[in-house]
Protein backbone atom coordinates (compact mmCIF):
# COMPACT_ATOMS: atom_id res chain seq x y z
CA UNK A 1 0.00 0.00 0.00
CA UNK A 2 1.45 3.50 -1.15
CA UNK A 3 1.97 6.44 1.21
CA UNK A 4 -1.21 8.30 -0.42
CA UNK A 5 -3.28 4.99 0.12
CA UNK A 6 -2.29 4.66 3.81
CA UNK A 7 -2.74 8.01 4.35
CA UNK A 8 -6.66 7.95 2.58
CA UNK A 9 -6.85 4.41 4.87
CA UNK A 10 -6.26 6.62 7.78
CA UNK A 11 -8.65 9.00 7.08
CA UNK A 12 -11.41 6.73 6.23
CA UNK A 13 -10.41 4.60 9.47
CA UNK A 14 -10.07 7.35 11.99
CA UNK A 15 -10.29 11.26 10.81
CA UNK A 16 -13.64 11.38 10.19
CA UNK A 17 -14.86 10.00 13.37
CA UNK A 18 -17.54 12.85 15.07
CA UNK A 19 -18.09 12.20 18.98
CA UNK A 20 -21.99 13.57 19.98
CA UNK A 21 -22.29 17.03 21.33
CA UNK A 22 -23.46 16.11 24.61
CA UNK A 23 -20.57 13.01 25.13
CA UNK A 24 -18.51 15.00 28.27
CA UNK A 25 -14.54 14.06 28.71
CA UNK A 26 -12.84 13.26 31.78
CA UNK A 27 -10.34 15.92 31.73
CA UNK A 28 -9.86 19.05 29.21
CA UNK A 29 -6.24 20.11 27.74
CA UNK A 30 -5.62 23.18 25.59
CA UNK A 31 -3.31 23.31 22.96
CA UNK A 32 -4.14 26.18 21.64
CA UNK A 33 -3.19 26.99 17.97
CA UNK A 34 -0.63 24.48 18.22
CA UNK A 35 -0.62 21.31 15.60
CA UNK A 36 0.93 17.96 16.56
CA UNK A 37 4.06 18.79 14.79
CA UNK A 38 5.32 21.94 17.13
CA UNK A 39 4.31 20.95 20.72
CA UNK A 40 0.92 19.64 21.17
CA UNK A 41 1.87 15.99 21.72
CA UNK A 42 4.27 16.73 24.79
CA UNK A 43 1.09 18.49 26.10
CA UNK A 44 -1.10 15.84 25.40
CA UNK A 45 1.48 12.98 26.79
CA UNK A 46 1.42 14.67 30.20
CA UNK A 47 -2.01 15.23 30.25
CA UNK A 48 -3.08 11.47 29.49
CA UNK A 49 -0.33 10.46 31.58
CA UNK A 50 -2.47 11.65 34.81
CA UNK A 51 -5.69 9.74 33.94
CA UNK A 52 -6.45 6.21 34.96
CA UNK A 53 -7.07 3.26 31.92
CA UNK A 54 -9.95 3.71 30.18
CA UNK A 55 -10.89 7.50 30.91
CA UNK A 56 -11.21 9.93 28.30
CA UNK A 57 -9.03 13.50 27.58
CA UNK A 58 -10.68 16.31 25.32
CA UNK A 59 -7.55 18.11 23.42
CA UNK A 60 -8.39 21.48 22.10
CA UNK A 61 -6.52 22.87 19.17
CA UNK A 62 -7.79 25.34 16.66
CA UNK A 63 -5.78 23.53 13.91
CA UNK A 64 -7.41 21.32 11.42
CA UNK A 65 -4.78 18.88 10.64
CA UNK A 66 -4.72 17.51 14.00
CA UNK A 67 -7.77 15.73 12.91
CA UNK A 68 -5.29 13.37 10.68
CA UNK A 69 -2.11 13.11 12.93
CA UNK A 70 -4.09 12.54 16.03
CA UNK A 71 -4.80 9.36 15.31
CA UNK A 72 -1.78 8.21 14.33
CA UNK A 73 -0.33 8.97 17.28
CA UNK A 74 -3.23 7.05 18.82
CA UNK A 75 -1.93 3.86 17.03
CA UNK A 76 1.16 4.20 18.27
CA UNK A 77 0.73 4.86 21.90
CA UNK A 78 -2.34 2.45 22.07
CA UNK A 79 -4.67 4.95 22.91
CA UNK A 80 -8.34 4.80 21.74
CA UNK A 81 -8.88 8.04 19.25
CA UNK A 82 -12.39 8.26 19.33
CA UNK A 83 -12.81 11.76 16.93
CA UNK A 84 -13.98 15.17 16.96
CA UNK A 85 -16.03 17.93 16.99
CA UNK A 86 -16.31 21.53 16.33
CA UNK A 87 -16.15 23.79 19.55
CA UNK A 88 -15.97 27.41 20.28
CA UNK A 89 -13.55 28.44 17.75
CA UNK A 90 -11.85 25.29 17.99
CA UNK A 91 -11.96 21.69 17.60
CA UNK A 92 -12.00 19.02 19.88
CA UNK A 93 -10.86 15.89 20.15
CA UNK A 94 -11.47 12.89 22.15
CA UNK A 95 -9.13 10.44 23.63
CA UNK A 96 -9.14 7.23 25.63
CA UNK A 97 -6.52 6.74 27.20
CA UNK A 98 -5.62 2.72 26.93
CA UNK A 99 -4.83 -0.03 28.73
CA UNK A 100 -1.80 -0.99 26.98
CA UNK A 101 -0.49 2.68 27.00
CA UNK A 102 1.84 1.96 29.38
CA UNK A 103 3.50 -1.01 27.76
CA UNK A 104 3.36 0.50 24.12
CA UNK A 105 6.02 3.39 25.84
CA UNK A 106 9.56 3.09 24.33
CA UNK A 107 11.86 2.87 26.72
CA UNK A 108 13.50 5.95 29.04
CA UNK A 109 16.01 6.63 31.33
CA UNK A 110 18.30 3.53 30.60
CA UNK A 111 21.95 4.65 31.05
CA UNK A 112 24.41 2.31 29.32
CA UNK A 113 27.38 2.50 31.16
CA UNK A 114 30.52 4.63 29.68
CA UNK A 115 33.56 2.72 28.90
CA UNK A 116 37.19 3.30 28.11
CA UNK A 117 36.89 1.63 25.19
CA UNK A 118 33.93 3.43 23.88
CA UNK A 119 30.03 3.02 23.05
CA UNK A 120 29.91 -0.27 20.75
CA UNK A 121 27.66 -2.96 19.74
CA UNK A 122 27.91 -5.22 22.96
CA UNK A 123 26.61 -2.72 25.18
CA UNK A 124 23.60 -2.02 23.47
CA UNK A 125 21.72 -5.06 24.86
CA UNK A 126 19.55 -3.19 27.37
CA UNK A 127 15.67 -2.52 27.97
CA UNK A 128 13.68 -3.61 25.20
CA UNK A 129 16.65 -3.58 22.69
CA UNK A 130 18.29 -6.35 24.83
CA UNK A 131 15.16 -8.35 24.40
CA UNK A 132 16.08 -10.18 20.87
CA UNK A 133 13.38 -12.58 20.04
CA UNK A 134 13.10 -16.26 19.44
CA UNK A 135 10.62 -16.04 16.64
CA UNK A 136 10.47 -12.61 15.37
CA UNK A 137 7.16 -10.52 14.60
CA UNK A 138 6.18 -10.56 11.22
CA UNK A 139 4.88 -7.25 11.50
CA UNK A 140 7.25 -4.47 12.52
CA UNK A 141 9.07 -3.99 9.33
CA UNK A 142 12.39 -1.94 9.26
CA UNK A 143 10.96 -0.52 13.18
CA UNK A 144 14.13 -1.12 15.05
CA UNK A 145 14.01 -3.67 17.56
CA UNK A 146 13.49 -1.83 20.86
CA UNK A 147 11.38 0.84 19.46
CA UNK A 148 7.63 0.50 19.33
CA UNK A 149 5.93 -0.22 16.23
CA UNK A 150 2.82 1.32 15.08
CA UNK A 151 -0.26 -1.00 14.43
CA UNK A 152 -0.92 -2.16 10.91
CA UNK A 153 2.91 -2.01 9.69
CA UNK A 154 3.00 -4.24 6.81
CA UNK A 155 4.14 -7.77 6.49
CA UNK A 156 7.88 -6.94 4.60
CA UNK A 157 7.55 -11.04 3.78
CA UNK A 158 11.42 -11.80 5.50
CA UNK A 159 11.61 -15.42 5.38
CA UNK A 160 14.19 -15.93 8.24
CA UNK A 161 12.37 -15.11 11.50
CA UNK A 162 13.89 -17.29 13.92
CA UNK A 163 17.15 -16.90 16.18
CA UNK A 164 18.18 -20.32 15.69
CA UNK A 165 18.83 -19.98 11.82
CA UNK A 166 20.99 -16.70 12.06
CA UNK A 167 22.00 -16.15 15.57
CA UNK A 168 25.50 -16.58 16.86
CA UNK A 169 26.20 -15.70 20.82
CA UNK A 170 29.39 -13.34 20.18
CA UNK A 171 27.37 -11.80 17.50
CA UNK A 172 28.08 -7.90 18.87
CA UNK A 173 31.95 -9.14 19.51
CA UNK A 174 32.77 -9.97 15.66
CA UNK A 175 31.01 -7.14 14.50
CA UNK A 176 33.18 -4.95 16.83
CA UNK A 177 36.00 -6.74 15.35
CA UNK A 178 34.83 -6.04 12.07
CA UNK A 179 34.19 -2.86 12.26
CA UNK A 180 37.66 -2.11 14.08
CA UNK A 181 39.92 -4.11 11.63
CA UNK A 182 38.86 -2.74 7.92
CA UNK A 183 41.99 -2.25 6.09
CA UNK A 184 42.27 -0.49 2.77
CA UNK A 185 43.35 -2.60 -0.28
CA UNK A 186 44.97 0.77 -2.01
CA UNK A 187 46.89 2.50 0.92
CA UNK A 188 47.45 -1.04 3.39
CA UNK A 189 48.86 -2.46 0.77
CA UNK A 190 52.73 -2.26 0.41
CA UNK A 191 52.51 -1.79 -3.35
CA UNK A 192 55.68 0.10 -4.00
CA UNK A 193 57.73 -2.89 -2.54
CA UNK A 194 56.72 -4.65 -5.62
CA UNK A 195 60.13 -6.47 -7.42
CA UNK A 196 59.79 -7.88 -10.64
CA UNK A 197 59.75 -11.95 -10.20
CA UNK A 198 60.90 -14.53 -12.77
CA UNK A 199 58.25 -15.32 -15.32
CA UNK A 200 57.36 -18.34 -14.14
CA UNK A 201 56.88 -16.98 -10.53
CA UNK A 202 55.16 -14.08 -11.40
CA UNK A 203 52.50 -16.35 -13.83
CA UNK A 204 52.09 -18.88 -10.78
CA UNK A 205 50.65 -15.55 -8.20
CA UNK A 206 48.78 -14.82 -10.61
CA UNK A 207 46.88 -17.62 -11.09
CA UNK A 208 47.04 -17.80 -7.54
CA UNK A 209 45.01 -14.59 -7.35
CA UNK A 210 42.80 -15.37 -9.98
CA UNK A 211 41.58 -18.46 -8.35
CA UNK A 212 41.57 -16.99 -4.70
CA UNK A 213 39.10 -14.17 -6.45
CA UNK A 214 37.31 -16.19 -8.12
CA UNK A 215 36.13 -17.94 -5.05
CA UNK A 216 36.16 -14.36 -2.89
CA UNK A 217 33.02 -13.71 -5.38
CA UNK A 218 30.83 -16.56 -4.31
CA UNK A 219 31.47 -15.39 -0.74
CA UNK A 220 30.40 -11.93 -1.63
CA UNK A 221 26.70 -13.49 -3.32
CA UNK A 222 26.32 -16.22 -1.18
CA UNK A 223 25.03 -13.71 2.12
CA UNK A 224 24.17 -11.12 -0.30
CA UNK A 225 21.29 -13.71 -1.51
CA UNK A 226 20.29 -14.04 2.42
CA UNK A 227 20.64 -10.56 3.92
CA UNK A 228 17.59 -9.34 2.66
CA UNK A 229 15.53 -12.08 3.71
CA UNK A 230 16.07 -11.92 7.74
CA UNK A 231 14.09 -10.47 9.91
CA UNK A 232 15.90 -7.06 10.92
CA UNK A 233 14.92 -8.22 15.04
CA UNK A 234 18.62 -9.59 14.19
CA UNK A 235 19.96 -6.36 12.86
CA UNK A 236 23.18 -7.61 14.53
CA UNK A 237 23.39 -10.21 12.22
CA UNK A 238 22.24 -7.59 9.37
CA UNK A 239 25.28 -5.37 10.19
CA UNK A 240 27.69 -8.49 10.80
CA UNK A 241 27.17 -9.85 7.21
CA UNK A 242 27.33 -6.32 5.71
CA UNK A 243 30.78 -6.02 7.43
CA UNK A 244 31.53 -9.55 5.69
CA UNK A 245 30.30 -8.39 2.44
CA UNK A 246 32.57 -5.28 2.19
CA UNK A 247 35.27 -7.34 3.63
CA UNK A 248 34.58 -10.22 0.35
CA UNK A 249 34.76 -6.90 -1.84
CA UNK A 250 37.85 -5.81 -0.70
CA UNK A 251 39.58 -9.38 -0.83
CA UNK A 252 38.16 -9.01 -4.92
CA UNK A 253 39.51 -5.51 -5.47
CA UNK A 254 42.85 -6.74 -3.59
CA UNK A 255 43.48 -10.58 -5.34
CA UNK A 256 42.34 -8.43 -8.82
CA UNK A 257 45.12 -5.62 -8.16
CA UNK A 258 48.22 -8.14 -7.41
CA UNK A 259 47.28 -10.16 -10.58
CA UNK A 260 47.85 -7.05 -12.41
CA UNK A 261 50.34 -5.10 -10.27
CA UNK A 262 53.53 -6.44 -11.35
CA UNK A 263 53.97 -7.23 -15.21
CA UNK A 264 51.56 -10.42 -14.96
CA UNK A 265 47.42 -10.36 -15.47
CA UNK A 266 44.42 -12.30 -14.62
CA UNK A 267 44.90 -15.64 -15.82
CA UNK A 268 42.72 -19.18 -16.39
CA UNK A 269 39.47 -19.76 -14.36
CA UNK A 270 38.32 -23.97 -14.33
CA UNK A 271 34.61 -25.45 -14.75
CA UNK A 272 35.31 -27.29 -12.00
CA UNK A 273 36.13 -24.73 -9.85
CA UNK A 274 32.82 -22.96 -11.23
CA UNK A 275 30.70 -25.85 -11.01
CA UNK A 276 31.88 -26.06 -7.25
CA UNK A 277 31.43 -22.61 -6.48
CA UNK A 278 27.91 -22.56 -8.25
CA UNK A 279 26.45 -25.16 -5.52
CA UNK A 280 26.89 -22.57 -2.52
CA UNK A 281 24.49 -20.35 -4.35
CA UNK A 282 22.34 -22.73 -5.41
CA UNK A 283 21.84 -23.32 -1.17
CA UNK A 284 17.88 -22.55 -0.11
CA UNK A 285 18.49 -22.41 3.13
CA UNK A 286 20.45 -20.27 5.34
CA UNK A 287 21.75 -22.88 8.21
CA UNK A 288 23.12 -25.11 4.93
CA UNK A 289 24.36 -22.31 3.26
CA UNK A 290 26.54 -20.39 6.28
CA UNK A 291 28.06 -23.62 7.41
CA UNK A 292 29.04 -25.22 3.49
CA UNK A 293 30.84 -21.69 3.29
CA UNK A 294 31.99 -20.24 6.88
CA UNK A 295 32.55 -23.49 8.06
CA UNK A 296 33.68 -25.67 5.31
CA UNK A 297 34.84 -23.38 2.83
CA UNK A 298 36.29 -20.43 4.54
CA UNK A 299 37.66 -22.56 7.07
CA UNK A 300 39.45 -24.45 3.83
CA UNK A 301 40.33 -21.25 2.67
CA UNK A 302 42.34 -19.97 5.46
CA UNK A 303 44.89 -22.98 5.56
CA UNK A 304 45.34 -22.12 1.69
CA UNK A 305 46.35 -18.54 2.37
CA UNK A 306 48.53 -19.48 5.21
CA UNK A 307 49.75 -21.85 2.96
CA UNK A 308 50.17 -18.99 0.29
CA UNK A 309 51.38 -16.16 3.07
CA UNK A 310 54.26 -19.28 4.07
CA UNK A 311 55.99 -19.69 0.96
CA UNK A 312 54.80 -16.34 -1.20
CA UNK A 313 57.80 -15.08 -3.14
CA UNK A 314 57.39 -11.20 -1.58
CA UNK A 315 56.31 -8.84 0.44
CA UNK A 316 53.35 -7.44 -1.03
CA UNK A 317 51.62 -10.92 -1.66
CA UNK A 318 51.90 -11.84 1.73
CA UNK A 319 50.42 -8.57 3.24
CA UNK A 320 47.44 -9.27 0.91
CA UNK A 321 46.80 -12.59 2.14
CA UNK A 322 47.88 -11.76 5.56
CA UNK A 323 44.95 -9.29 6.05
CA UNK A 324 42.89 -11.90 3.90
CA UNK A 325 43.26 -14.55 6.65
CA UNK A 326 42.18 -12.15 9.29
CA UNK A 327 38.87 -10.82 7.97
CA UNK A 328 38.51 -15.03 7.09
CA UNK A 329 39.08 -16.51 10.52
CA UNK A 330 36.29 -13.91 11.53
CA UNK A 331 33.84 -14.86 9.15
CA UNK A 332 34.62 -18.44 10.60
CA UNK A 333 33.99 -18.18 14.06
CA UNK A 334 30.94 -16.51 12.83
CA UNK A 335 29.94 -19.98 11.22
CA UNK A 336 31.39 -22.13 14.17
CA UNK A 337 29.16 -19.68 16.69
CA UNK A 338 26.08 -19.76 14.09
CA UNK A 339 26.06 -23.39 13.77
CA UNK A 340 26.75 -24.06 17.49
CA UNK A 341 23.98 -22.12 17.90
CA UNK A 342 21.63 -23.64 15.94
CA UNK A 343 22.57 -27.48 16.89
CA UNK A 344 22.35 -26.94 20.89
CA UNK A 345 18.88 -26.11 20.45
CA UNK A 346 17.94 -28.33 17.31
CA UNK A 347 20.01 -31.56 17.12
CA UNK A 348 18.08 -33.11 14.58
CA UNK A 349 19.70 -29.94 12.09
CA UNK A 350 22.68 -32.07 12.32
CA UNK A 351 21.13 -34.48 9.97
CA UNK A 352 20.34 -31.85 7.42
CA UNK A 353 23.66 -30.55 6.98
CA UNK A 354 25.70 -33.63 6.87
CA UNK A 355 22.75 -33.80 4.05
CA UNK A 356 23.43 -30.95 2.87
CA UNK A 357 27.34 -31.92 2.47
CA UNK A 358 26.42 -35.08 0.73
CA UNK A 359 24.56 -33.66 -1.90
CA UNK A 360 26.97 -31.14 -2.84
CA UNK A 361 29.19 -33.99 -3.59
CA UNK A 362 26.90 -35.81 -5.37
CA UNK A 363 26.32 -33.11 -7.54
CA UNK A 364 30.93 -32.50 -7.99
CA UNK A 365 31.01 -36.13 -8.22
CA UNK A 366 31.79 -35.64 -11.86
CA UNK A 367 34.67 -32.78 -11.81
CA UNK A 368 38.12 -33.77 -12.26
CA UNK A 369 39.18 -31.30 -9.12
CA UNK A 370 40.95 -28.53 -8.31
CA UNK A 371 41.96 -25.98 -11.70
CA UNK A 372 45.18 -28.05 -12.89
CA UNK A 373 46.70 -24.28 -13.18
CA UNK A 374 46.36 -23.71 -9.79
CA UNK A 375 47.80 -27.06 -8.39
CA UNK A 376 50.93 -26.27 -10.68
CA UNK A 377 51.00 -22.87 -9.82
CA UNK A 378 50.67 -24.04 -5.78
CA UNK A 379 53.63 -26.10 -6.75
CA UNK A 380 55.86 -23.70 -7.99
CA UNK A 381 55.19 -21.06 -5.54
CA UNK A 382 55.67 -23.39 -2.86
CA UNK A 383 58.71 -24.73 -4.43
CA UNK A 384 59.96 -21.49 -4.99
CA UNK A 385 60.19 -22.57 -8.94
CA UNK A 386 59.76 -24.06 -11.88
CA UNK A 387 62.74 -26.10 -12.17
CA UNK A 388 62.14 -29.82 -11.35
CA UNK A 389 63.02 -29.83 -7.91
CA UNK A 390 62.15 -26.72 -7.22
CA UNK A 391 58.28 -28.55 -8.60
CA UNK A 392 58.58 -31.57 -6.75
CA UNK A 393 59.22 -29.97 -3.35
CA UNK A 394 56.70 -27.43 -4.21
CA UNK A 395 53.92 -30.94 -4.83
CA UNK A 396 55.43 -32.51 -1.25
CA UNK A 397 54.33 -29.25 0.50
CA UNK A 398 51.11 -29.02 -1.76
CA UNK A 399 50.76 -32.72 0.02
CA UNK A 400 50.66 -32.05 3.49
CA UNK A 401 48.89 -28.49 2.63
CA UNK A 402 46.00 -31.18 2.09
CA UNK A 403 46.44 -33.23 5.12
CA UNK A 404 46.16 -30.01 7.33
CA UNK A 405 43.00 -28.98 5.22
CA UNK A 406 41.59 -32.40 6.29
CA UNK A 407 42.54 -32.40 9.88
CA UNK A 408 41.60 -28.83 10.46
CA UNK A 409 38.17 -29.35 9.17
CA UNK A 410 37.70 -32.65 10.90
CA UNK A 411 38.48 -30.60 14.18
CA UNK A 412 36.73 -27.47 13.23
CA UNK A 413 33.39 -30.02 12.42
CA UNK A 414 34.00 -32.14 15.97
CA UNK A 415 34.16 -27.85 17.73
CA UNK A 416 30.79 -27.52 16.09
CA UNK A 417 29.27 -30.64 18.20
CA UNK A 418 29.54 -33.45 15.08
CA UNK A 419 30.69 -36.92 16.38
CA UNK A 420 34.22 -37.73 14.90
CA UNK A 421 33.63 -40.23 12.16
CA UNK A 422 31.00 -37.80 10.87
CA UNK A 423 32.88 -34.57 10.79
CA UNK A 424 35.94 -37.24 9.17
CA UNK A 425 33.23 -38.10 6.94
CA UNK A 426 32.67 -34.58 5.59
CA UNK A 427 36.13 -33.33 5.32
CA UNK A 428 36.29 -36.43 2.89
CA UNK A 429 33.54 -35.01 0.98
CA UNK A 430 34.32 -31.58 0.50
CA UNK A 431 34.98 -29.85 -2.21
CA UNK A 432 38.53 -30.74 -3.62
CA UNK A 433 38.43 -27.06 -4.90
CA UNK A 434 39.11 -25.87 -1.55
CA UNK A 435 35.51 -23.47 -1.09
Amino acid sequence: MGKEALRQHAVADDSQRVVEPDFQADSICDGGDMDCGSGLLLIIRAAIGKLSDGQVLEIRSTDIGVKEDLPAWCRMTENEYLGRRKGEGHYQYMVRRGMLADVANPDWGIQIERRERGLDMRDWFKGRLGEVPDDAPRNTGFVPRGAVAERGVPNFGFSLNRKNEVWADDIAELYQHATTNQWDATRDIPWNALKPLPQELERAICQIMTFLAENEYSALYVPAMFIGKINPQFAEVVLFLSTLMNDEARHIEVFTKRAVANGGGLQYGAAATEASLQTLIQQEDYPSASFLLHVLGEGTFIDLLQFIEKYAPDECTREVVRRTRIDETRHVKYGMSNIRWCLEREPGLKEDLFKAVESRAAVLDAATGVNPMVQESLAIMAGGGAEPEQMALGVERGRLLYETMHRNRVRRLTLAGFDPESAKRMSEMHTPNFV
